[in-house]
């Protein structure tokens, strides 16, 4: 159900690629008008340099086809507390352990969204998290954040694009991409050292 009149939406049939260069906009520029339901969000994106702009510009780029709606990103660290739509998604992505240096790839990284929209302020919000995993060598029970690739980046958000458009804006059945960037993990997944399994979101794949 759509609160404000809204202009008709194309669903997202196909991620495009990443642009050359992002620019550098601030966290706080795209929050300066939101009056949405507050959330606890993280003090850092926990990302490769750049990788927060990318996030939120290929957010923007996306999601201002929803005007008149205003929607806005921002990351977490723990499931928001109300009446959220939810989704959850999968990518190739890269850890790194600090303490040793042992690098690993998961085709199984793992992010989910919580989305909202506000039918007084005709503004929405997505909350994300993205999931670590623990190193298999020198055991230190500490989450690596996870380095994600851009056209991963770029898949997930036209997925949440579409599962927004589909409660909120009448797609029917959109597109859902389930490819990954081409990789070959050396060893299999450990649910064990998984903190979505260990969240038991690896379960809830889409």
């Amino acid at each position: 159900m759509v609160w404000c009149t809204s202009p008709l939406i194309p669903a997202v049939s196909s991620p495009t690629s990443p642009p050359s260069v992002y620019p550098v906009f601030g966290q706080s520029q795209f929050f300066t008008r939101t009056t949405v339901i507050p959330v606890a969000t993280s003090p850092t994106w926990n990302q490769s340099f750049g990788m927060e702009q990318m996030w939120q510009m290929e957010f923007q780029r996306l999601f201002v086809q929803y005007l008149p709606h205003l929607w806005f990103l921002s990351p977490v660290e723990e499931k928001p507390i109300g009446s959220w739509g939810a989704f959850v998604d999968s990518a190739k992505v890269r850890f790194c352990c600090e303490k040793c240096g042992h690098g690993w790839t998961s085709m199984k990284g793992r992010v989910a969204f919580w989305f909202t929209l506000n039918p007084l302020t005709c503004e929405g919000l997505v909350v994300f998290k993205l999931f670590g995993q623990q190193c298999d060598r020198c055991n230190s029970e500490r989450y690596e954040h996870a380095m994600w690739y851009p056209e991963e980046v770029i898949k997930v958000l036209a997925n949440v694009y579409n599962r927004i458009g589909q409660v909120y804006y009448g797609f029917y059945q959109p597109p859902i991409h389930r490819s990954r960037r081409p990789g070959k993990p050396r060893t299999p997944h450990n649910s064990n050292l998984c903190q979505a399994c260990k969240n038991s979101v690896c379960t809830e794949r889409r």
